[in-house]
């Protein structure tokens, strides 16, 4: 209404001032003027309408006015407010002070919410308020919102802000199923309300769809290269689902932009942590440190690139109980406190670690990360069938990159090579660049008799992998294929020249000897092996005929 009225007034003036045709000429039918079509474009809300609409009033010679100063205002205000990743050439705004909409939009900036009058008809009014609301997280403020942007809903079916704004109010008063219905009316509307692409996405995400959210965001970033919003919303889902080779480079990618993003910053450090690219990972931890060497995540990490890149399961442990000191019961703390104990070689250490884990498996929901440690123990015990339980509800959770990789392993413990192969394509499918799952894929298809299939992917890996640790991992799978065994040695050779850690090349080498009866190169590769997993179930029965010559 407000707007009605100030058209109608700023009409009369425009014939006066410019040579507009507004198409109310004597004897014709009245078309829709500049000005409605104006306002229509903006009332649309999508970047094209509005930047269309600023177009016009700057190629129409109407942005001095009165009315083309008001309509550049709310134009610049949703502009840079509903879609701040776009970048474009915005007009200076000066909104007169005797416009209706000046103190709405002045409040707005405040975070200041104005809601319309009752008797209200006029779309701007119930819809410029919330401009402040939309980074408000507390649903009683929301709540004020929601019957305005109702209203606006109902004068404009057509425009994709009611339905977007009155999704952002349903998501954040933890009504998701309500707000995906709104977010995707406005996403059907026009594709180019990113925001609500990105909207869907999470609720994707939150709701265990990430591949539909990754294809949703993969769709948009083709759309906008440029989008630094929609970059750090795929970047996240990455990281959040364990694609790692996608994520690292996302997040490097981001971090050029802004190298203080501490958020972003923690997370590039845990992908390369998780990769084993300690190296890279150090400096990187130093360069947060200067930043806040308090914060516990970044201790956490600290932790971890002692325990797995130095192999200094003390100075790990000093870190973990810095964090709890912070606070008691940090769950990553915690967890991984109580994996680290329990991969000790001292007793005392192992009965603490399992206490610990045991403590934390009596909650009647285990967070992830309890559940995680849980799969790992039962599987170094060779607990199958346990470990399955633990696996299986985190399958159904989330679905991760580690949770495949864990099931086929479970599967091939329970002999069962034909479920572990299809979950190992599941992962393989899943990141076709991924070296570790491109491993357990080749690894699969041995166990399930494909060998052939196996050794194209082996040779291809053997000649261009270039990380030793890998590389070990591939030599070793060759072994596996052979028939004779002095090539089977040399390809274990090969392995542990790459990585002496390499366990499983350790036990075939251990095996070898054994059935040889070389006693001194048996126990020799026992030590070795015994060092790493003290408590693996192949080893104890070596462990007992050995034992004097271990002593």
């Amino acid at each position: 209404m407000l707007l009605g009225v100030l058209l109608s007034c700023a009409i009369t003036n425009r014939i006066t001032e410019t040579p507009i045709d507004w198409g109310i000429a004597s004897g014709e039918p009245k078309k829709a003027s500049l000005a409605d079509e104006i306002r229509a474009l903006i009332e649309t809300g999508t970047p094209p309408s509005l930047l269309r609409a600023l177009d016009l009033l700057r190629n129409r010679d109407v942005a001095d006015t009165e009315l083309g100063r008001t309509l550049s205002a709310i134009a610049v205000s949703l502009f840079k407010s509903v879609y701040p990743a776009l970048v474009a050439e915005m007009p200076q705004t000066d909104i007169p002070v005797s416009s209706p909409y000046a103190k709405i939009l002045k409040d707005a900036e405040k975070g200041i919410y104005t809601p319309a009058p009752s008797s209200s008809q006029d779309f701007f009014e119930m819809l410029l308020p919330f401009i402040a609301l939309l980074n408000e997280r507390r649903s009683e403020r929301l709540a004020v919102a929601s019957p305005d942007i109702d209203r606006a809903m109902a004068l404009n079916g057509k425009s994709v802000l009611p339905y977007y704004f009155k999704g952002i109010i349903l998501e954040r008063t933890g009504q998701k199923e309500q707000a995906l219905a709104l977010y995707v009316n406005a996403y059907q509307l026009s594709i180019e309300c990113y925001p609500a692409g990105l909207a869907i996405a999470r609720i994707y995400t939150s709701t265990g769809k990430q591949d539909s959210a990754v294809s949703l965001l993969t769709d948009l970033i083709s759309r906008y290269p440029e989008n630094w919003s929609i970059k750090r919303e795929l970047a996240v889902l990455y990281y959040q689902t364990g694609n790692w080779s996608r994520a690292e480079p996302a997040l490097a990618e981001l971090l050029q932009r802004d190298p203080k993003d501490r958020e972003l910053l923690l997370m590039r450090i845990s992908v390369l942590i998780e990769q084993g690219k300690y190296i890279q990972a150090a400096p990187l931890l130093d360069a947060y440190g200067s930043l806040d060497n308090t914060n516990t995540t970044y201790l956490y990490l600290r932790a971890r690139l002692q325990a797995e890149g130095y192999r200094n399961r003390d100075a790990a442990l000093t870190f973990l109980r810095s964090i709890l000191r912070i606070n008691p019961s940090d769950p990553l703390a915690n967890t991984y406190m109580a994996k680290l104990l329990i991969e000790s070689d001292r007793e005392s250490d192992r009965q603490e670690g399992e206490t610990m884990l045991d403590m934390m498996l009596k909650d009647a929901n285990p967070p992830n990360n309890v559940l995680e440690l849980a799969v790992l123990v039962t599987m170094r015990r060779q607990n199958w069938s346990q470990a399955q339980m633990y696996n299986s509800k985190l399958l159904e959770i989330r679905r991760s990159v580690t949770d495949l990789s864990n099931e086929v392993l479970i599967q091939q413990g329970l002999k069962k090579f034909d479920q572990a192969l299809l979950f190992a394509k599941e992962l393989y499918d899943k990141d076709l660049f991924n070296e570790q799952n491109a491993y357990t894929y080749a690894l699969s298809l041995i166990n399930a008799g494909k060998r052939e299939e196996a050794r194209l992917i082996i040779d291809a890996k053997l000649n261009t992998v270039t990380q030793s640790t890998l590389k070990s991992k591939y030599f070793y799978l060759r072994s596996r294929m052979r028939t004779d065994e002095e090539t089977v040695l040399n390809d274990l050779r090969s392995s542990l020249f790459e990585d002496p850690r390499n366990l499983d090349a350790l036990i075939a080498m251990l095996e070898i000897y054994h059935r040889r009866k070389d006693e001194r190169r048996a126990v020799y590769y026992l030590k070795q092996a015994l060092s790493l997993s003290p408590d693996n179930p192949i080893l104890q029965p070596y462990k007992k005929e050995y034992a004097n010559q271990l002593n």
